[in-house]
């Protein structure tokens, strides 16, 4: 067993600033560039309402389960796999945990984009006639200003984890979440006064019947819910590490869900009536990718409309703060981890600051690393959520129910946290709709992974680097379970 945490007692200040801090790390750019594009192109109302089904199904049930483990366990991602299933399991957790760093090296990248265009839209390069399309070509193939605006991103986000975790992270997100909320209220309000905005509306919107007995439009909900809402992360796990003995586990997971959904609806309140109302074809706008979107098309949109140059200042710095929002909850993450292992806070941030810049700094460099990278643990994430469902099934869902989240819960209501054992069908279902598509597009060669410049996306480039962590962790189970032995006792 763990013993107790040498003179580190950090812990939420109130319920409130474990929600927001919570909210800050589901809310990530995949709320407010990707959402509003797969809700465009998937049905638009009956993605909705397959949205819906995926928070309940899917989503809900696996913050419950990541919360069990960090309030029960007192330990970061690594060391509560230990405390929950036994030594054995200690290197599941680091196989969890190492896709979640894997994506905080990347993601930092993207918080250097936002960075980058918020600068443009405050200089002025941002204006009626700028070509958009080489603006971003120029900068997304300049490898120094890549990384030096990774770099920026990179402090930012370590400055605000060595404050800790009430100076630190929960400050900082009652700051950043509201701002996201205010800001995306702005903009949808203002989009929504364009003129023929009421287009984008009716698209997004409208349920057609077709799209809701679409097996798609499910598909793109699940797999969205499961990259927006941080389920199966082990970002909500180490959160629970820091609450009270008393933190309702059932109510905060609902909250967190429907929150990121909300900030999602937002942002699509903001895109897709922007794009209807001013883009020549809206839907090759909407179908043109994320960067796409943020980067090319709406950046030309702020550019031509009146008033566009203070929604495009108002987009990038909401952009900024929920990417920023999400990258502190990962590296608060590997944080936690080297606390279980006795470090202390200064010297665990600094690490993991540095070992960010390093493993980040390819993706940087080099767009097409940086979307191999965002394939692999992107979609590696689908295991992490598996993991989480199994754990749950080997200790017994009645079990945790009855002892961690029934007797500190507000809502009754067991049969949504049961749900976490119908995980493993989704995930058969999901995962292998994504192994097809992959191997679609890779015809005789889906199995190959080198050069990653050629097989970006191919299923063999994903299997053989999780193949490797997974290898590595689980012939360092035995000394991470030695390691990790270091646990927080809450004050109350």
């Amino acid at each position: 067993m763990a013993e107790q945490i040498k003179g580190q007692n950090e812990q939420w200040s109130s319920r409130w600033g474990l929600v927001f801090a919570a909210i800050g790390m589901a809310v990530g750019t995949g709320n407010i560039w990707r959402f509003p594009r797969v809700a465009a192109t998937n049905g638009g109302g009956a993605f909705h309402i397959a949205y819906f089904f995926a928070l309940i199904l899917w989503a809900i049930p696996l913050l419950c389960a990541e919360a069990v483990w960090g309030k029960s366990a007192r330990m970061g991602v690594i060391g509560s796999w230990k405390e929950m299933l036994g030594r054995k399991w200690t290197w599941v957790g680091g196989f969890i945990a190492w896709v979640c760093l894997a994506i905080t090296f990347y993601y930092a990248v993207v918080i250097g984009w936002c960075i980058r265009y918020f600068l443009y839209a405050v200089s002025g390069v941002i204006k009626p006639g700028v070509d958009t399309e080489a603006l971003w070509k120029a900068f997304i193939n300049d490898p120094m200003a890549g990384l030096l605006f990774f770099a920026i991103a990179v402090g930012m986000s370590l400055f605000i984890c060595l404050a800790g975790v009430q100076n630190g992270l929960e400050r900082a997100n009652k700051i950043m979440i509201p701002s996201i909320f205010i800001l995306l209220i702005f903009l949808a309000i203002r989009a929504n006064f364009l003129p023929n905005s009421w287009k984008g509306l009716e698209y997004l919107f409208t349920v057609r019947a077709d799209d809701v007995f679409r097996a798609k439009t499910y598909l793109e909900a699940f797999t969205q819910v499961a990259w927006s809402t941080g389920a199966g992360w082990g970002l909500f796990l180490t959160y629970y590490v820091y609450t009270s003995k008393k933190e309702d586990i059932l109510l905060n997971s609902i909250t967190t869900a429907f929150a990121d959904t909300t900030a999602a609806s937002l942002a699509a309140l903001c895109v897709i009536p922007t794009i209807f109302a001013f883009a020549p074809d809206p839907m090759a706008a909407v179908k043109s990718g994320n960067n796409g979107i943020a980067f090319i098309h709406l950046t030309r949109l702020f550019a031509e409309i009146p008033g566009g140059v203070i929604m495009a200042i108002a987009f990038f710095l909401a952009l900024i703060m929920a990417a920023l929002s999400s990258e502190i909850s990962m590296m608060e993450l590997g944080c936690r981890i080297l606390a279980d292992a006795g470090w202390d806070r200064k010297k665990a941030a600094w690490t993991i600051g540095i070992a960010c810049l390093v493993c980040g700094a390819p993706s940087a460099m080099d767009n097409t690393f940086f979307e191999n990278q965002d394939w692999v643990w992107g979609v590696g994430l689908l295991i992490s959520g598996l993991l989480f469902s199994i754990g749950a099934m080997k200790v017994g869902v009645k079990k945790l129910w009855v002892e961690w989240i029934e007797p500190c819960s507000d809502v009754k209501a067991e049969w949504m946290w049961s749900l976490v054992k119908l995980f493993p069908v989704w995930f058969v279902i999901i995962f292998g709709w994504w192994l097809m598509q992959s191997i679609s597009w890779y015809p005789g060669e889906w199995y190959k992974f080198l050069p990653i410049s050629k097989y970006t996306y191919t299923p063999g480039t994903m299997f053989v680097q999780w193949a490797i962590a997974a290898a590595v962790f689980f012939l360092l189970n035995n000394w991470l379970a030695d390691t990790m032995k270091y646990k927080l006792q809450p004050k109350d």
